[in-house]
């Protein structure tokens, strides 16, 4: 097993913004982290120089606490799956699949032969394995490089974007079958996805990363329910957490449709600021007459009116709009210039049960338990809700 560790990694760009920006992270031996974050994030690229395809700037990549910053690509030892699929196409399906594996010596031919079907088995290979790989199309391409990977004994796998070629029901499949192989055999992985579902449900820690910045890096349930700042609160989840600009005065925060009650340590930390931005996942709102709202005793709550409800079966959008100020707009406007990412909405989105019976214009009550609303400073993008 190996463990893989990055410090202060940092890419200069053309521009004044690093393409890496002191990328920090540990990655220990049998552990599987994915990298999630929109296109152009710097994930690929991080990969790529973990590997040792691509330069960087200043900081150290640690194999196994041994700095490799000027080892090749073969010294690392580190298997990688390029979105390019790099397939040979003069070679059929088994031995592109082999092809890694056989330029390491003193493999165990039968051995190899094993572990080629195995892998092309629970890949949906297994009859493809005489074809050239122009006779496949991408996602059995996609398939066919993932698994020339996992054939091939290697210090760490690098995963990038491996499954997004998939359709949605393979998808679930070929994403379960790697896992559980790269478990079994206790192989320490780095996967990349603009997945947020595929990076929570899959890997055993995620890192959020966005402008070559990684933002958090945690458990799923830790990034989820403690997020560290407002782009990784907007990020994760479908629909994303609402972000919603509000006014501390005195001890209450004013929200667009609610005010809350500040306790004393939250009081302290929001301190001098004029504004703030209050964060609200949608499965966090409750319909105030049905059990779930009913339950909720230390409370936010308000009353408006729906202007749209979508339903999805096991529950239910319910899209409840407010005005913001134009000056407000222009300070939240600033901030998604900065992130170069579209946080604000002028609406609220509350997913409620599926029994309530909703539909457009009619007024609904709406109750939030109040240790579920974070607090976000607009200008560093800091969780002021979290203890430090």
């Amino acid at each position: 097993m190996t463990s893989i560790e990055v410090r202060n990694l940092t890419r200069a760009g053309k521009g004044s913004r690093p393409l890496l920006d002191d990328v920090s992270l540990t990655v220990p031996s049998g552990e599987t982290l994915a990298i999630t974050g929109p296109p152009g994030a710097g994930k690929s690229l991080l990969l790529k120089t973990l590997i040792g395809l691509e330069d960087h700037t200043s900081g150290d990549i640690l194999i196994d606490d041994v700095v490799v910053n000027a080892a090749g690509p073969r010294r690392r030892d580190l298997a990688m799956v390029f979105q390019d699929y790099a397939l040979h196409p003069h070679l059929d399906v088994f031995d592109n699949l082999a092809f890694a594996a056989t330029l390491r010596r003193g493999y165990d031919r039968r051995e190899l032969s094993e572990r080629i079907n195995d892998v092309a088995e629970f890949l949906a290979l297994g009859e493809l394995l005489d074809l050239k790989p122009d006779d496949l199309d991408d996602a059995q391409r996609q398939r066919v490089a993932l698994g020339r990977s996992l054939v091939r004994d290697a210090k760490a796998y690098l995963l990038d974007a491996p499954f997004s070629q998939q359709s949605e029901r393979v998808r679930t499949q070929v994403r379960s079958v790697t896992s559980q192989w790269q478990q079994e055999n206790q192989r320490t992985s780095i996967f990349t996805t603009n997945d947020v579902a595929e990076a929570l449900s899959t890997a055993d820690r995620v890192a959020v990363m966005h402008q070559g910045f990684i933002h958090q890096v945690g458990t799923p349930r830790d990034l989820y329910e403690r997020p560290a700042d407002m782009f990784v609160a907007g990020y994760l989840g479908s629909p994303p957490m609402n972000l919603v600009p509000a006014f501390p005065m005195g001890r209450q925060l004013v929200m667009p449709l609610a005010t809350m009650l500040l306790d004393d340590n939250l009081l302290e930390r929001i301190g001098e600021r004029g504004v703030v931005v209050a964060g609200i996942r949608p499965e966090h709102c409750y319909d105030a007459t049905g059990q779930g709202g009913q339950a909720v005793t230390d409370r936010v709550e308000f009353t408006t009116r729906i202007d749209d409800v979508e339903w999805r079966g096991s529950s239910q959008f319910a899209y409840l709009g407010y005005d913001i100020a134009p000056q407000v707009e222009d300070l939240l406007n600033e901030v998604e210039d900065l992130l170069e990412f579209d946080l604000f909405q002028n609406f609220l989105v509350a997913e409620l049960a599926p029994e309530s019976s909703l539909r457009p214009g009619m007024s609904i009550r709406v109750v939030i338990p109040r240790q579920r609303v974070h607090v976000f400073d607009p200008e560093t993008g800091e969780n002021l809700t979290l203890a430090r």
